[in-house]
């Protein structure tokens, strides 16, 4: 196992906990049971693998939060039915105060998009998505934003 895999598997067990600023939920509440598979590769060559609920791309270091971004973008619109996330080394995110990225190397994560929008309709149900900040949720959702908003 690489340094980087070795991260990425901690990072999964931390946003995995329970945490009480987030009302008890952890920061992503599958995680734990989550078919992952990682992936180092270059950033030209992400590509989905099927059967698996979560692929997480570890892409090259110097890239920056727009040349991920924008490969990003590419991704969705070849892949229509996977998500594809970026979590940039450089960019912290956080919920409630809570660091959600995995804060050193850059990822892109690739998750089935009819399996996310069922886990994202559960997660409605509770709630999870209070404790996020409306732009966050605009921005992780996406397609699937006004969905949690009328279900929760």
């Amino acid at each position: 196992m690489t340094e980087k895999e070795k991260h990425i598997r901690d990072w999964i067990i931390e946003v995995s906990k329970k945490r009480p600023e987030l009302g008890h939920f952890a920061i992503c509440p599958f995680a734990s049971s989550a078919n992952f598979k990682i992936v180092e590769c270059n950033i030209d060559d992400v590509e989905p693998i099927d059967g698996a609920d979560v692929v997480i791309f570890i892409v090259e270091d110097n890239l920056t939060l727009d040349d991920i971004n924008q490969w990003v973008d590419i991704y969705c619109k070849i892949y229509k039915h996977w998500d594809f996330f970026e979590d940039c080394g450089s960019y912290e995110t956080f919920i409630s105060g809570v660091q959600t990225n995995n804060g050193r190397y850059n990822l892109i994560l690739a998750q089935p998009k009819e399996k996310l929008k069922e886990f994202r309709k559960k997660l409605a149900q509770t709630d999870y998505y209070s404790y996020w900040s409306d732009e966050y949720l605009r921005e992780i959702l996406g397609e699937d934003y006004e969905i949690v908003k009328k279900t929760g």
